[in-house]
């Protein structure tokens, strides 16, 4: 067939309806003249013509996707990234991060402040902690809970349904990988990335690049890719974050499954197939399959290993659990495994929300859509620089409450739509988390002083008091042993072994989050929707560049 130019390929999707650009863009089919009757196609690549052949499209010339992609960026990027940008803020407002408070939450806000400092001006200060550690008790008790509930027999619902599907029964699949400033990880990814094992002519990889990036962008444009790899680059423009830049490569995505993987991640050869099968045997309600995330640098110094203790606590034990009971369950950031169609009925990830993942989970269970867990891992870098953790750490949990923020705005249709326990499970695993470790290091260090003051007996008579020094004294035990019996048992299924002084350091670690908490805190008020950006390429076992 005849090459069609640059310059046809650009008015020919200047001509493309509005309602038939995606179409356009994910089958890599072109509509370049018309006739009484009949449409006339352009395909680019061996995707392209294998589709137009599926579907009986009369073709009449072709050309190079990235000529494609290139015209397509040019001539419909403004388009794409302000459905990217402001989609789920124009089509489910409800949903949207963009607005921080609404104005009954601003009201509650302001309520709950004046009722504080009416409380310390209008009350003695004994009866003011007694009404606070009734309140704080209830954020670590949710924790505690949550940790205990790790502990109980749970069933991978997955692991009994699924079975071997032939090459020819398995969908298109598409990956997405988000890509910032990460040339040192780009030999490992690449290597990762052509070990999959699935079908090549059914793969639709997606390397994402910011047009800001210029180093990435030549780093990429230096490889020599298979066709099935495609570069997307993401306009310039605010927010500048991961959401954004998937939303906008969802747009190019054709395949009927998708997944997404971070520039450090190493999956299993076998996930796309594994997670193919298990959503062939799923019913079609199974929206999101969550593969485990584990790190291929445990052991490398303390904090790796406390990280490692948390994720395998996490991915190993909470989230299978959550994911049996049918209760909503925080995605985690990378791996998880959609169905496409799902995916963009439900608005696709909230570009405004710096913990998309976690937003998108419980939105898919407000939906009525589950979750589930399969047995498949992916292998990260662990962080090995404590500023870099800090920084991460606290765009988590600043998410975590910009979620819950989000998800609260009409609480009692929330409640409806998770039913009570699913409810009170979101209210645990977001604004839980962030409470706890808001007020950890506060509790913690007000029982030291009244220890070292000799005042942490109650008065004589107080019973109210003295009640609630004995709970609590028991919310502090049990929740220090189910945080240490939840992570030995999580390290335990992984075979590892020791690590006893990790485990007996663990407390330390939750000081850490703390911190990384009131840092969140602040962002929320003075950069709502900053991006922390994880520096990668720091571990020493991480797979070097090759010359």
């Amino acid at each position: 067939m005849p090459r069609i130019p640059p310059r046809a390929i650009a008015e020919a999707l200047r001509r493309v309806p509005a309602d038939e650009i995606d179409f356009t863009l994910r089958n890599k089919v072109l509509a370049v003249a018309a006739g009484p009757g009949k449409t006339f196609y352009a395909c680019f690549g061996e995707a392209g013509f294998q589709f137009a052949r599926r579907h009986g499209l009369r073709l009449v010339a072709e050309a190079d996707p990235a000529q494609f992609l290139r015209a397509a960026g040019h001539i419909l990027g403004q388009y794409l990234i302000a459905s990217a940008t402001h989609g789920l803020s124009k089509f489910q407002k409800e949903f949207s991060a963009r607005r921080r408070l609404t104005l009954m939450q601003y009201c509650f806000a302001v309520l709950g402040l004046v009722a504080v400092v009416a409380g310390f001006l209008f009350f003695p200060l004994y009866t003011m902690w007694e009404v606070a550690s009734v309140f704080g008790g209830i954020f670590f008790l949710a924790i505690i809970a949550l940790r205990i509930l790790s502990l109980l027999p749970s069933e991978n619902l997955t692991a009994n349904r699924s079975r071997p599907l032939a090459d020819r029964d398995l969908p298109v699949y598409s990956v997405l990988v988000p890509l910032f400033r990460e040339t040192a990880m780009m030999d490992q990814l690449v290597h990762s990335l052509l070990r999959l094992d699935y079908p090549e002519y059914l793969l639709d990889i997606k390397l994402i690049l910011e047009e800001s990036d210029i180093t990435m962008r030549r780093a990429v444009a230096d490889l020599l890719l298979p066709e099935y790899f495609d570069v997307i680059v993401v306009p310039s423009g605010k927010p500048q974050t991961k959401a954004r830049a998937l939303n906008y490569a969802l747009h190019f995505a054709r395949g009927t499954l998708l997944t997404i993987y971070d520039a450090e991640d190493i999956p299993e050869p076998s996930q796309l197939r594994h997670a193919a099968e298990s959503f062939a045997a799923c019913p079609e309600r199974v929206a999101c399959l969550q593969a485990e995330l584990l790190f291929y640098n445990p052991d490398e110094n303390w904090l790796t290993r406390q990280f490692t203790i948390e994720y395998a606590a996490l991915f190993g034990l909470l989230l299978p659990a959550l994911a049996s009971y049918r209760l909503p369950l925080p995605l985690g950031g990378t791996s998880n495994h959609f169905r496409t169609d799902i995916l963009c009925r439900v608005g696709a990830w909230d570009p405004y929300n710096v913990t998309e993942d976690a937003d998108l989970g419980l939105r898919l269970a407000r939906f009525g859509y589950v979750i589930e867990t399969f047995e498949s891992r992916t292998y990260e870098e662990a962080n090995v620089s404590l500023g870099n953790w800090l920084k991460q750490r606290s765009r988590w949990l600043k998410g975590y409450f910009q979620t819950w923020l989000v998800h609260m705005r009409h609480p009692i249709r929330c409640a409806t739509e998770l039913g009570a326990t699913g409810f009170w499970t979101f209210q645990a695993v977001t604004v839980g988390v962030v409470a706890s470790a808001l007020i950890h290091p506060v509790c913690l260090g007000l029982t030291l002083w009244l220890m070292l003051s000799g005042r942490a007996m109650p008065e004589e008579g107080r019973l109210v008091a003295i009640m609630l020094a004995g709970l609590s004294l028991a919310v502090f035990v049990s929740g220090y042993a189910a945080g240490l019996i939840a992570g030995r048992r999580a390290l335990r299924r992984l075979g590892m072994g020791g690590w006893w002084l990790s485990l007996a350091t663990m407390p330390l670690y939750w000081l850490l989050i703390s911190l990384a908490a009131w840092m969140g805190a602040w962002q929320f008020i003075a950069k709502p929707f900053h991006w922390n950006k994880t520096e990668h390429g720091l571990s020493r076992f991480h797979r070097r560049p090759m010359p």
